[in-house]
């Protein structure tokens, strides 16, 4: 399949044209009930309604009329008024050789998503996807021909059910999500050694699909044991008789050291992305501010040394190591040398 292109040519003898041949009104009633829910149907459903997909199909139309030969007239027998025939009009064979691609592109496109039902569940990812498949039929100018790019357009549903399994993911429990991956990697990985025994080309991209599942489980399991290890921690901690609070940039320094250590997800690496990830640990954490300003104070503390390895930081990090830290050898040793750093600071 990787690097197919489909395109129809219609080869017509020297002296021959085409046949038309009408049908009886039972015939055309057939058809016409046939064709209610045809290809036609499911691209317009897919790609958000009659309106958009007429868009797109009269674009695919202007392109074909850009693709004709432009001296086609001159050798047309209708155009030149020798026939009255529609079999004699030059531009019916390149018509309709291109509309027999487009139909056959069509159907393609329809079975690569009728086999990925978690596409159909997400609208907005399909009427991108359907898009995407009207970008894949290309035009020979001059030919009079169209082929589609099919190793493209699978490449496209690839990544539309990446997205899609992602937003999936993200609304089910870590757990759950690791059950699911685990499968799916036992299912991909016996598909690359059926391929390797009878050598067979990796038709399917499980090699994709392998590294995409790889970082997801790397991710959930990862999620899974902090969450598991935070659970034993507090918001706040004794202090004597008094409970000290856990300020902002205690816990900026406190996932900045995770992070460092793999024992916690960069924030950037959270399927719904940055924002979502940070509003998601407010959240846990149950922590009084917004996603904006931890996100500020957590970016001043990451991104610049200068802030973080400072004579003003040394009891904040103290704090993270002996309290925060517990549990978490190798994000506190990180955090040990940048305390023996800061203590010599002048500010």
């Amino acid at each position: 399949m990787k690097n197919k292109k489909i395109g129809y040519e219609i080869n017509i003898p020297e002296n021959s044209k085409l046949v038309y041949v009408p049908f009886s009104e039972e015939m055309n009633e057939f058809f016409t009930t046939l064709n209610k829910n045809n290809y036609t149907h499911y691209l317009t459903k897919f790609i958000g309604g009659k309106k958009n997909y007429d868009i797109a199909f009269n674009a695919v139309k202007d392109c074909m009329i850009k693709a004709l030969p432009k001296n086609r007239k001159e050798n047309c027998k209708f155009c030149l008024g020798h026939s009255k025939e529609r079999g004699d009009k030059l531009c019916e064979r390149y018509n309709s050789q291109m509309m027999f691609t487009y139909f056959v592109a069509s159907i393609e496109f329809l079975n690569i998503v009728s086999k990925n039902k978690h596409l159909q569940k997400n609208r907005a990812i399909l009427q991108k996807l359907t898009i995407n498949f009207f970008k894949c039929l290309h035009f020979i100018e001059g030919q009079g021909k169209m082929y589609f790019d099919l190793d493209k357009m699978c490449r496209y549903c690839l990544q539309a059910g990446f997205l899609s399994l992602s937003e999936m993911f993200a609304k089910s429990s870590n757990l759950n999500n690791i059950k699911v991956i685990n499968n799916t990697l036992n299912e991909i990985d016996s598909g690359i050694i059926e391929n390797k025994v009878l050598q067979r080309e990796d038709d399917n991209y499980l090699e994709l699909q392998r590294e995409f599942f790889d970082n997801k489980l790397r991710y959930y399991k990862n999620k899974l044991l902090i969450e598991e290890k935070e659970k034993k921690s507090n918001n706040s901690v004794s202090n004597g008789n008094k409970q000290k609070e856990v300020t902002i940039i205690q816990y900026a320094l406190y996932y900045y050291y995770l992070q460092q250590s793999g024992d916690f997800g960069y924030f950037e690496n959270h399927p719904e992305g940055k924002v979502k990830a940070i509003k998601e640990l407010i959240t846990k954490e149950k922590l009084n501010t917004t996603p904006k300003y931890f996100q500020k104070v957590y970016n001043k503390i990451a991104h610049y040394n200068s802030n973080r390895i400072a004579k003003k930081q040394v009891s904040n990090i103290d704090f993270v190591i002996n309290i925060m830290l517990k549990n978490f050898d190798k994000a506190k040793e990180i955090a040990l040398q940048e305390l023996k750093e800061a203590k010599t600071k002048n500010r």
